[in-house]
């Protein structure tokens, strides 16, 4: 099922979205003309990433610092630890994800 997330013309740099569909919960962000969604949590410490620090492309995480790559989701500071993406999908003039809302994908 396609869930419409925000209006491409909304999209500017640096915007963090948090997003819950269902169980899921998402992350959406835009930097330098890239979108990406991701698990909205950090999977070491369950800490809300939107309030991360954002910089060319890697997110920090604001409990333990560990940093992400947008582009493939690995965490260089401990390779243990890895965010889960989303293929984003449009829809006319929206951005969207298509997800089970009970968990699945």
């Amino acid at each position: 099922m396609f869930h419409r997330l925000i209006r491409t013309l909304d999209l500017y740099d640096g915007l963090r979205l948090p997003v819950t569909i269902g169980r899921h919960e998402l992350l959406l962000v835009h930097e330098e003309g890239e979108t990406w969604l991701v698990q909205r949590r950090c999977p070491h410490g369950d800490f809300p990433l939107e309030r991360g620090t954002l910089h060319d492309g890697v997110l920090r995480c604001p409990g333990h610092g560990l940093t992400f790559s947008l582009r493939n989701g690995r965490c260089p500071d401990n390779p243990a630890f890895c965010l889960r993406h989303y293929p984003l999908e449009f829809d006319g003039p929206w951005l969207g994800v298509s997800l089970d809302p009970a968990g699945g994908h």
